[in-house]
């Protein structure tokens, strides 16, 4: 009876002690890592454009090159893993693109995944500016090309940052065109902006719904959205209620190729419901200002003058300078910007802000601190705090996983644990403090383990690669916290499993 009365404490003196675990935390606080390093679909791109009618492919040394700092316009260096290639479809203007250069561009695309870059893509038809004939291409071949080119956007849509509209008009930029209405001469019919939206809409259809396509003018989106009544006095930008929801407002984003070239960018803000068209900056920035939280938006700066000449300097200077080259990117949540142009306003931040600029185009998110188990029971919940804060000018713009990682200090076996939290809402100035309550659904061995945080790409093809993980901004014990082989953010030491 002793015996059975003895077994019958020891089982409650063990059950009480595991139903009363308590977790014992270790608290960490990390500094800022202020080294520049590039992360993915964001930063200073570089361009590459190419006639299709002497097609010069992508060369994967040279990308894997710029993924080192080299010279950019402007005399700075810097990093590049996002690429813009445009394709001018110059001997298409009348006929389906051939077999040859369909198979071309897809030989761009395997590159682009070799090198592990991103891509910014635009087709267009011709660089004939400023007066007509701007040698562009009509509705019915645009139509015609953008269904041959969907099954090469749905294939690779992996590598690609973002689409943007092209098409119409020199460059693709939509202002002039021989077919669509010249937005400076005239004329501009309803029938020109109806055809436009109908490009539009084939653009929405075939570039995959995980992918925004930016157009050039915020006018064009109003005018796509609202037809005839479109007003920028009455716009409505997106919110955060139907953000990232594949709807159009929700897809279609914004690209400057202007940027800081004067008041308006040179007609970037012009409202067109009525020709000829008159800026609307007061409206317009506001516009933008306000639905690019949730979309992308990026391009390039832009000299303004007849010879190449900055005409806006020192407004367009660093803040320090007396311009405001930080406060509009920030204010308009820039995620990159072209290296090669323009490297007369580029050149002015040059040893002054450029290396802010640098670190701040589009996401980085540091690390601040965290709360961590240093001992795990299976079976028991633990609890790990993270404070991250976003000193970039945007959050990210496409889907990304955030996961923990356990990996065995002796064996390297790993545990992963998918974290529900989406970094497209981890926003500009803001601190997000993750406060997660879980246990691992795996029976983990006893030992010690490092625990790190992975924000891996979320497609399948490129989800094991750590060029396209993010790296956060942070040092522990004066050491980078990434892990530049496997694409995770160390996290803790350390950890005891029981």
């Amino acid at each position: 009876m002793k015996k059975n009365l003895l077994y019958l404490y020891t089982f409650l003196l063990i059950f009480m002690s595991c139903s009363d675990y308590k977790q014992q935390s270790a608290e960490v606080f990390y500094e800022t890592d202020l080294d520049e390093f590039i992360n993915p679909e964001r930063g200073f791109y570089r361009p590459f454009g190419t006639m299709v009618s002497d097609f010069v492919p992508l060369n994967a040394k040279t990308l894997l090159n710029l993924r080192n700092p080299n010279l950019a316009a402007g005399g700075f260096n810097v990093a590049s893993s996002l690429t813009y290639r445009s394709y001018q479809l110059d001997i298409f203007k009348d006929k389906a693109i051939s077999e040859e250069v369909l198979n071309a561009i897809q030989g761009d695309m395997d590159i682009i995944r070799k090198v592990g870059n991103k891509i910014v893509l635009r087709f267009s038809y011709s660089n004939s500016c400023c007066d007509a004939p701007f040698n562009d291409a009509p509705k019915a071949i645009i139509l015609k090309h953008l269904n041959q080119l969907k099954p090469i956007l749905e294939k690779n849509v992996d590598v690609i940052a973002v689409v943007q509209m092209g098409l119409i008009g020199p460059w693709g930029e939509q202002y002039y065109s021989d077919y669509f209405g010249d937005l400076e001469h005239g004329p501009v019919t309803n029938q020109h902006w109806l055809d436009r939206s109908e490009v539009i809409d084939m653009l929405l259809e075939v570039v995959p719904e995980s992918r925004m396509v930016q157009v050039r003018a915020p006018y064009y989106k109003l005018r796509y959205l609202d037809g005839k009544d479109a007003l920028p006095e009455n716009a409505k930008p997106l919110t955060e209620e139907n953000a990232f929801n594949g709807t159009p407002i929700a897809r279609l984003a914004h690209h400057n190729d202007c940027i800081l070239a004067n008041y308006d960018d040179y007609w970037t803000y012009n409202s067109f419901h009525k020709f000829p068209a008159v800026s609307d900056t007061l409206n317009l920035k506001k516009y933008i200002a306000s639905e690019t939280k949730y979309l992308v938006f990026g391009g390039e700066t832009c000299p303004g003058g007849d010879n190449g000449e900055d005409v806006y300097s020192p407004y367009n200077d660093c803040n320090s300078e007396g311009g405001g080259a930080q406060t509009y990117l920030k204010r308009f949540h820039a995620s990159f910007l072209n290296t090669s142009w323009s490297g007369a306003v580029n050149g002015d931040w040059a040893n002054k802000c450029i290396d802010e600029i640098k670190r701040n185009l589009g996401y980085r998110f540091a690390l601040k601190r965290g709360l961590f188990p240093t001992e795990i029971v299976n079976g028991k919940k633990i609890n790990i705090q993270l404070d991250i804060f976003n000193e970039g000018y945007a959050s990210t713009y496409n889907k990304r996983l955030v996961e923990f990682v356990l990996q065995n200090t002796v064996t390297q076996k790993i545990y992963k644990k998918k974290i529900e939290t989406d970094p497209r809402y981890w926003f500009t100035g803001e601190m997000q403090t993750l406060n997660l309550n879980f246990k691992w659904e795996e029976t983990l061995p006893k030992g010690n383990y490092n625990l790190y945080i992975n924000l891996p790409d979320p497609e399948p093809t490129i989800y094991n690669r750590p060029e396209y993980a993010i790296r956060l901004a942070g040092k522990l014990n004066s050491k980078s916290i990434w892990n530049s082989s496997t694409g995770w953010n160390k996290l803790f030491s350390d950890i005891k499993v029981k």
